[in-house]
């Protein structure tokens, strides 16, 4: 009767379809697992919910936990592929990388210098417009702001026209004070430049907004580019010219700011000048084992050493012995290897350059616990857990190698998945039951404990191994983020679940399960004695039945037990969900508690 009401709850768990749910049922569930099991409905009436049938649900978890059993035998072919496809990726990134310098302008303030506070330098040109402040101190006390005139110069009470435009502000200070002292004997003069002219300019070639700027006469080239937007995508950082009476009279190189730090700029800007942004350059990517991957404009004639200078250099990591230019040859994309440094500094770089500096292949992984030096390890590509073993100077002498715990990124990915595909499968069977209440009431509240300890158990990456196998561990390849836990030897066993006494029970030699239940005080009432779940120190897991099936002929099997092993006695589960769900479930929390206890007793000890 009991097998025939399994069916037709499996059948019905894959056929019904979403109905309004018992309020005082909803109720009475934890939150998380109330507002999931109301998702998931919603899910089934909206069409959307995926169907788990267990014929389905097994062949998704198969394929999910074979994963690790192919993955070692997927990582020279998942090589090749690497090898095969690492100039689409390079190419891909390349495509990522921006021109070096390109958003050197985005940071400029609106405003370099407010008109009517001036703070120019004793260099500032003078010129039509300027003010400048003249105090005599003497027997002719007196205090004029003067207006540089058209004609370049200003009138001086007592002294007339000097003809100050075209000077430095230092030397016009200069020729004023002896014109001041030649005139006027007895009195000094103290010169003040109080407002500062407007000139206007034009800002054209490759600029972002090309057209006429107003700024104040103490402004330079950066200046002016600021005004207009910056530089174009097709404009140079490497070559902008100030133009005056049509001659170039200064070039500013934005990498002399950016990289060099050399800040040469001399000339300021007079009404009439021009700002002539040239074409961008040659555009040369670099990456790899360089410290600052990018884009870069290389100016003619430039040399492949000073791309890689530019990137701030070759970093720690690099293989020196594989430098590879890649370069448009006839159409074609060619790879031309870099054989020494002589190469770096004798090949011109030219548009479209790609170079790229390969990396060895490191990763970090860790290691703690019962060895003699625990810590953060770097590890070439190809090294073994033996190699990470031996970093870490070998065993102390009580390390439990058989209770050895592995974490790997990989296989926590893959037990994520397959928890999220319980979890639901769960809540499917939760929701079927108490929409059909076949057979009479279900007593569904250990199924839906069993769902909330499901559901908030993390997913964990552990890896079963076994230390005490060499020819395993120096196969197995450690990869990037890695943990290997080593703990001392107990001798005890953790007995937990529906046992009158939970907790560790000294561990005997040769004994089997019945005997470590016994010693926690025997079953209690509602123990499933007939699946009995062993977690084993190294990561196995066995399901142990006290009772013989009755279609079965030979006995029993016993399970060995070891010191660490964890004998987990689940609550007997009705109806309500497939034994193959709670297999799983179990086995998944029982991964986190063996972790949590084996750090445990590593910290007690």
């Amino acid at each position: 009767m009991k097998i025939i009401k399994l069916v037709l709850l499996m059948l019905v768990t894959v056929s019904i379809n979403a109905q309004e749910l018992d309020e005082e049922f909803l109720a009475s569930l934890p939150d998380d697992v109330r507002k999931d099991i109301q998702e998931r409905n919603q899910q089934k009436a909206d069409g959307t919910a995926e169907t788990y049938r267990p014929y389905v649900y097994s062949s998704k978890l198969k394929k999910v936990e074979s994963f690790l059993k192919l993955k070692d035998r997927l990582e020279a072919d998942l090589l090749e592929l690497e090898r095969r496809i690492s100039s689409d990726e390079k190419i891909a990134r390349s495509e990522d990388l921006k021109v070096y310098g390109s958003d050197f302008f985005n940071t400029f303030q609106t405003s370099f210098m407010p008109i009517n506070e001036p703070n120019p330098d004793s260099g500032y040109m003078l010129d039509v417009g300027d003010v400048v402040q003249v105090q005599l101190v003497g027997p002719n006390a007196s205090l004029e702001e003067l207006l540089i005139n058209p004609d370049g110069s200003v009138s001086l009470p007592d002294i007339g026209k000097i003809s100050i435009a075209g000077l430095s502000l230092n030397d016009a200070s200069q020729l004023i004070k002896s014109k001041v002292n030649a005139a006027l004997i007895g009195n000094e003069a103290f010169i003040n430049l109080t407002e500062i002219r407007d000139v206007n300019i034009l800002v054209t070639g490759n600029a972002e907004n090309p057209g006429i700027y107003t700024l104040t006469g103490n402004s330079n080239i950066l200046h002016a580019l600021s005004a207009a937007g910056g530089i174009s995508e097709f404009g140079s950082l490497r070559e902008i010219n100030l133009v005056r009476d049509n001659i170039t009279i200064e070039t500013l190189d934005i990498y002399d700011l950016l990289i060099e730090g050399q800040y040469n700029l001399k000339k300021r800007l007079r009404s009439g000048d021009v700002v002539f942004v040239k074409p961008r350059k040659n555009i040369v990517t670099i990456d790899g084992a360089i410290n600052r991957p990018s884009k870069y404009e290389a100016a003619d004639d430039q040399k492949l050493i000073s791309i890689i200078n530019y990137a701030n250099g070759i970093n720690r990591n690099a293989d020196l012995k594989n430098i590879s230019l890649e370069r448009l040859v006839d159409g074609s994309l060619k790879t031309i290897p870099v054989p020494n440094d002589s190469y770096l500094e004798a090949i011109n770089v030219e548009d479209g350059d790609s170079i790229y500096v390969r990396e060895y292949p490191y990763r970090q992984a860790k290691i703690s616990g019962a060895v003699l030096k625990p810590g953060s390890y770097t590890m070439s590509a190809g090294e073994t857990i033996s190699d990470l073993i031996k970093r870490a100077g070998g065993f102390t002498e009580n390390a439990y190698q058989f209770g050895a715990i592995y974490l790997n990124e990989d296989a926590k990915k893959v037990n994520e998945l397959s928890k999220e595909i319980l979890y639901r499968e769960f809540l499917d069977n939760i929701i079927a039951a108490s929409q059909q209440n076949i057979g009479g009431n279900f007593d569904l509240t250990p199924i839906v404990k069993l769902t909330e300890k499901l559901n908030n158990t993390d997913s964990n990456g552990r890896v079963v191994i076994n230390l005490l196998n060499e020819p395993t561990i120096d196969l197995y390849s450690v990869k990037e983020g890695d943990e290997l836990f080593v703990p001392e030897r107990n001798n005890v066993v953790y007995v937990y679940g529906e046992t009158s006494t939970e907790g560790a029970v000294m561990f005997t030699e040769n004994q089997g399960v019945e005997y470590f239940v016994d010693k926690s005080g025997g079953f209690k009432k509602f123990a499933d004695n007939e699946s009995i779940y062993i977690l084993h120190p190294n990561g196995e897991s066995q399901l142990y039945r006290s009772k013989r099936n009755i279609f079965e002929s030979r006995p029993k099997s016993e399970i060995k037990i070891y010191p660490g092993s964890i004998i987990f006695v689940p609550r007997a589960l009705d109806e309500s969900a497939p034994r193959r769900l709670a297999t799983q479930a179990y086995v998944s929390i029982l991964g986190n508690l063996g972790i949590a206890l084996a750090s445990l007793s590593a910290i007690n000890d």
